[in-house]
Order: C-alpha cells, then sequence, then structure tokens
C-alpha cells in the first residue's frame, strides 16, 4: 500500500508466489504480520524507512511458508527425550542391542517404549507376522517392552508386555485388529495389529514433558519451512491442543494449527460428535482450530491390513482369496460422513488398498447426494493404491488427494522385500501422482511423520518430480546421479513439475486447511508466513532439489529460524 512503511524489506531474490498465475518477481515488504507489497526490487525501495530491516536475498528464492496437512505432533520429540530409537537401525540385532542399551542407561525404568522398528528387515513367518516375543524376552522378561512399527499400524511386544495388559490366547480380537499367534502352538506371537493396539496401555507423559516436546517438535517444523500443520488425532490430542493453546496465549506459537478427531467404528457416533464439537468450541482462533474428523477405513500393506480390489500375491503368506478387510459397515461409514459434514466438519480419511479407496468414494458420493449445503473438502490420504477409474472421481466428488511424496520411490531396503512381495506387478503402479495433478484435482502433500522420519518438504519435493531416491545418505546408500536411474525409479510416468510440487506444500495445503484466503501463497494482505531458501528451486537440476535448505522461516511477520544462528 502506497505510503507505507514495512518493518522489512526483502530485496534482490526469485520470490515465487504461487499464486493462480505462477507469479514469480523479486521483492516482498513486511508490516507488523501482513504482506504489504510484492514485485520488483526497485519498487520495493519505497517501503523502506529508517526503522525497517533490508534484507538483501542476493538471488535467493522466496516461497510461502509451507503447511504439512497430514502429522501426528509431537513427532519424534517424545521419542527422542523419552523413548527407545529404532528407525536408524538396520537389523534385528541393531533393534535388540537398541533396547539393552536403552534399559543399561536407565536401571529403575519401569517399561520400555519405542518406535521405528521396520518389516523390510524381517524374513519368512515374521515379515507376514512381524518380529517374534522371544527376541525381547531374551533382553528382558522383567519390565514390559512394548515397540511401534515405523508405519505406526504394528505393536512389537515382550512376554511381559502381553501379560501385564492382560493379553492371552483367549483374549476376543478386537473389531478391525489382529493378534498374531503361532500357527502351530497357538501361542502368541508377539505383535498387535490395528485396532488390537488399543489393548496395550501406552506411555503417559506429564504436561512438561508434552510442552518441552511440543517446544522442540514446533523448532524443527521451523527449520524445515514449515509454518502450518494439520495435526491428526491420538490419543493425546486434547493435550497437545492444550499446550498450544498456552503457546499462543503465551506469544510463542510458530505454527497454523488445524486438527482432525478421530472417529472410531463400532462406537457411539453422537457421543464421539458431541466430544469433538466441545474441542471446536474450545479452540476457536484464527491459529488454533479443530475443524475435521478422521477415519480410518484400512491398515498397512506391510502388515496385510490394506483392503485391495484383488487378493494380495502369493509370497505374502496370506491365501489365495485374501483382501484385508474394511474397517467399517457401509451403512454406518455413510451415517458416519453424513453426521461429519453436517457438524459442518471436513472428513479425512485413511485410504491405502484400492478397494478401501473406493468405498470411501462410493460413501463420499452418498453425503454429496444429500445435497447438505457447506464447503467441506472432505480429504483422502495416503493413496497407495488406487484404480484408475476411481482418479476422476476425487474432482467429480471435490475431494482433496492427500499423498505422502516421501515415499513415492523404489526404497532400496523396502519396495522389492515388502511392496512387490504383498503386491506383486501392482507395486509398480503405487502412489499416483502425476495423475491427480493432470485430472485438476487438488493434491496437498504431507509428511505423516513421524512415519516419515525426516519431514523435509525440500526431499518430498525432489522425489515428486523425480519419482526416484532424494538423498542416498538417509538410506545408507550411494546417491543417484540419474534421475532415470532404475534402480529406485518409481513409475516416471507419475512425475510432477516443481511448480505442483511446492503448491502442494503451500497454497493446495491452505486450501485443504480452510486457510488459503489467509496463508498459502505470497499476496498483498495475506499473513507473513514465509520461507528464504538458498537455491532457486525453479532452476536447480531435478535430482538436486533434496540439496537445497532453508535459510529463513518467517511466521507472523516475524523470524522465527535462520540457519546457523
Amino acid at each position: 500500500m502506497a505510503g507505507e512503511i514495512a518493518d522489512i524489506v526483502l530485496t534482490n531474490g526469485v520470490v515465487y508466489t504461487a499464486d493462480q498465475a505462477n507469479t514469480v518477481c523479486e521483492a516482498v515488504a513486511i508490516k507488523d504480520n501482513r504482506i504489504l507489497f510484492v514485485g520488483g526490487s526497485h519498487a520495493a525501495e519505497d517501503y523502506l524507512g529508517g526503522e525497517s530491516r533490508k534484507i538483501d536475498l542476493a538471488g535467493r528464492m522466496v516461497i510461502p511458508g509451507m503447511l504439512d496437512t497430514h502429522i501426528h505432533p509431537p513427532g519424534l520429540s517424545l521419542l527422542e527425550l523419552y523413548e527407545v530409537q529404532l528407525a536408524h537401525c538396520n537389523s534385528l540385532g541393531e533393534y535388540l542391542d537398541a533396547v539393552k542399551n536403552f534399559i543399561a542407561q536407565r536401571p529403575d525404568i519401569e517399561a520400555v517404549y519405542g518406535r521405528g522398528w521396520s518389516w523390510s528387515v524381517l524374513q519368512g513367518d515374521e515379515l507376514n507376522k512381524g518380529p517374534r516375543k522371544e527376541y525381547l524376552d531374551a533382553v528382558t522378561q522383567d519390565i514390559p517392552v512394548i515397540l511401534r512399527a515405523n508405519d505406526g499400524h504394528t505393536l512389537w511386544l515382550n512376554s511381559k508386555a502381553l501379560a501385564v495388559n492382560g493379553v492371552t490366547t483367549a483374549t476376543p480380537t478386537p473389531a478391525g485388529g489382529i493378534i498374531e499367534k503361532d500357527p502351530l502352538s497357538g501361542e502368541l506371537w508377539g505383535t498387535l495389529k490395528e485396532g488390537a493396539m488399543r489393548l496395550i496401555a501406552l506411555p503417559q507423559y506429564s504436561m512438561k514433558q508434552y510442552r518441552e516436546a511440543i517446544i522442540a517438535f514446533q523448532q524443527k517444523m521451523n527449520s524445515f519451512g514449515i509454518t502450518g500443520i494439520l495435526c491428526l488425532g491420538s490419543l493425546a490430542f486434547q493435550t497437545i491442543f492444550e499446550v498450544c493453546g498456552e503457546l499462543e496465549q503465551q506469544g510463542r506459537l510458530q505454527l497454523r494449527v488445524r486438527g482432525a478427531v478421530t472417529v472410531q467404528p463400532q462406537e457411539d457416533l453422537p457421543k464421539q460428535f458431541e466430544a469433538i464439537d466441545r474441542l471446536r468450541r474450545q479452540y476457536h482462533t484464527l491459529s488454533l482450530q479443530v475443524t475435521a474428523a478422521k477415519f480410518f477405513t484400512d491398515g498397512v500393506v506391510e502388515g496385510g491390513t490394506s483392503h485391495l480390489l484383488e487378493p494380495y500375491a502369493p509370497p505374502a503368506g496370506k491365501g489365495a482369496d485374501y483382501c484385508g478387510s474394511f474397517l467399517w459397515d457401509m451403512k454406518e461409514l455413510r451415517q458416519a460422513f453424513y453426521l461429519t459434514n453436517a457438524a459442518n466438519l471436513q472428513i479425512h480419511v485413511h485410504s491405502t488398498g484400492d478397494a478401501s479407496t473406493r468405498k470411501v468414494l462410493d460413501a463420499l458420493e452418498y453425503v454429496r447426494q444429500q445435497a447438505l449445503k457447506g464447503d467441506y473438502r472432505n480429504t483422502i490420504t495416503h493413496l497407495q493404491l488406487v484404480d484408475p477409474s476411481d482418479i476422476p472421481r476425487f474432482r467429480q466428488l471435490d475431494v482433496v488427494a492427500s499423498v505422502q511424496p516421501y515415499w513415492h520411490f523404489k526404497s532400496a531396503h523396502w519396495w522389492n522385500n515388502v511392496d512387490y512381495r504383498f503386491l506383486g506387478q501392482r507395486a509398480e503402479t503405487e502412489y499416483p501422482l502425476g495423475s491427480f495433478f493432470a485430472q485438476g484435482i487438488t493434491v496437498a502433500s504431507s509428511s505423516d511423520y513421524p512415519a516419515t522420519v525426516v519431514p523435509n518438504p525440500l526431499l518430498a519435493m525432489d522425489i515428486g518430480v523425480t519419482r526416484n531416491m532424494d538423498r542416498g545418505s538417509l538410506y545408507g546408500l550411494e546417491d543417484i546421479t540419474d534421475m532415470n536411474d532404475e534402480r529406485y525409479l518409481l513409475n516416471s510416468k507419475e512425475r510432477a513439475t516443481i511448480q505442483q510440487m511446492i503448491k502442494s506444500f503451500t497454497i493446495n495445503g491452505a486450501y485443504a486447511m480452510f486457510m488459503e484466503k489467509e496463508i498459502g501463497s505470497i499476496e498483498a494482505g495475506k499473513l507473513a508466513d514465509l520461507v528464504v531458501l538458498d537455491q532457486n528451486l525453479l532452476t536447480v537440476p531435478a535430482i538436486d532439489i533434496d540439496k537445497a535448505s532453508v535459510d529463513m522461516t518467517f511466521f507472523d511477520g516475524r523470524l522465527v529460524y535462520e540457519k546457523n544462528k
């Protein structure tokens, strides 16, 4: 606005605005917490005054603050502070050593919790059922050990953990869950999947511990250029929102937070929606709101719990006709979806299998036929397998495709041993991406952190553009030098452009969070959430996108992260 003096002026850069025209300019001026000006560097000089801070970008890139629209705070922060970390271990022996060392350093510990073991290190029956309890029993039989898989859908326990939680061979299997047993002896195997995980008491942390973890989580997000999140419901959902509310009141919240609360099948639906409504009335500020209900309709391929149109491949050992299971009765799902939109809440659905996604789309189509008047932006997330005939339905039904590009390549330690083993040739068609963009569907990218260990959007952008490995060192491998390297390339026809990938983390994410009028693009009048990158993503070779890094992150017009500071 002419005549106004800015607090901060960024000049001589490459400003990708992510607006409808994909405008690229040179400068941005910020006043208070809003964008005052976007345009050329010469014109930006008019907004400088005696108290203004001028930042010469020297050719660096500016993009909107990035949004992770499927994430589980505090991510790994509690794990890093209080639990055993397994994500960087590469063998069963390393997992057991990590648990041994963890106990040795804490001789008074009463239970061991952790996360990060991977199906990819397992073989034979264990690749289908998970690791046996006897491995952990050999480490300790005196205290419970409860370890969550890296995907979050299976628990690995020792005998003590099963006993103290009252799980026996006679325990009824909860709906939608699996209690794995030895096929010969009938004894407990040591793993619980999906709904059966609710049989196990999870660690209890104090408000002080959650505060420490959320602050560490927020710092990590800002360091990756993330300024907004959609927080997916968990047992600690209310605590997380309470901590974020405290930070907001103290002026210390540095993320736009939207929340989606999980709705469970086989439980009283009206009571669940009453609980969501109480949270929604409690948190309703610009930066902290509950806006969605989260549903699980199937599980994960590696656990044999994704719901598929065709049976699992024979090496999965699931039987000739096994297609996984759908976690909801369709009549109840239609009712739950209707109640969600009728309550003016967004539907956010976990669906990995093609049969599951088709049924979800059918239920969403039913709700749409009820002629509810509202703007719901219903979303399906993960989308590992999608039948090509169902992709156009996303646009027809105004459904957002929520994807995790971090997984969209053939991981050397995973794809052959897990995905191809369970799916056969279908694994070559996993994780459609370019097809969604090509059909005009809103694509919002996210990490599902902590399922993704390093939730850096620049890594996801690299994979989205190349459909190939992003950074070899993250996987203990030599980096690739050719984006067409066949070893890790997953269906090059599903590649996206860098502009599409940036938008999937900015304006599309803002749309999915109902915030596109306030954030997601760099336009005058919007909130000043910005990221300065050390490289121009529009010109850097696609295979080098992962080598870019965040130099600065601005939230609400304030510099909240600066590299090396």
